[in-house]
């Protein structure tokens, strides 16, 4: 009778110690699993963030290319023409006010002396650049079969026959001079071309690319320095 008892006693050890470890065992692929979720929470968080960052260095790649390549194609129309460029729809146009974030320090631009507060004038600008560039793209395609090529070959997402916009969807504007909300073109040439940038607002500065900078590095240069 001891004996059984003690069996007994001894079976329901055993079977406390067995449950416990499976419980523990249980815990810990719990804690696992939690473990591997966080990581992959991280992983992709990185790989969302790298790929926020190639997509913004192949826009700007893109667009530095058309810049560029508008350039050939302004410099070759004045070359035919006696040094002159076609005449365009101004930018800004009139009636525009700059913003303080127009005057902010950058490698070009002009001091100003008491920039305004103004709303919001992306509409007007953006009538403007859409006129600007339609005036572009007529007058270098009209100029010679090798524009009118260049042009053409163009990429289909940033060009639709009558308008050239850079890679965030925003018309590229042609300055037949320098101005000082905008920049001050190169010495050899009077004019440029201007991307409003990621932001789309072509007068805050910080972000707007032009047809005479470049970026190596990480910093912008202009060319040829």
């Amino acid at each position: 009778m001891r004996r059984r008892r003690q069996l007994l006693a001894e079976r329901v050890l055993i079977s406390g110690s067995t449950h416990a470890s499976a419980r523990a065992r249980g815990a810990f692929t719990l804690l696992e699993m939690l473990t591997t979720v966080a990581m992959l929470v991280i992983v992709l968080g990185l790989m969302v963030s790298l790929a926020r960052d190639v997509r913004e260095r192949s826009a700007q790649a893109l667009t530095e290319t058309i810049l560029r390549q508008l350039d050939t194609m302004m410099t070759q129309y004045a070359d035919r023409n006696q040094g002159r460029v076609p005449e365009v729809t101004a930018f800004p146009p009139p009636g525009a006010v700059a913003p303080e974030s127009a005057f902010e320090a950058r490698p070009g631009s002009r001091p100003a002396t008491s920039p305004a507060r103004v709303g919001d004038q992306r509409p007007l600008l953006l009538r403007a650049a859409l006129a600007n560039s339609r005036d572009t793209v007529r007058a270098l395609r009209a100029e010679s079969p090798q524009s009118d090529t260049m042009m053409s070959g163009l990429p289909v997402s940033v060009f639709d026959v009558s308008l050239v916009r850079d890679a965030w969807g925003s018309p590229i504007v042609f300055m037949s001079q320098m101005h000082p909300w905008i920049g001050t073109a190169p010495r050899d040439k009077p004019y440029f071309f201007l991307s409003a940038g990621p932001d789309r607002d072509y007068l805050s500065r910080d972000d707007n690319l032009y047809s005479y900078e470049e970026l190596i590095g990480g910093i912008t240069h202009r060319r040829g320095e």
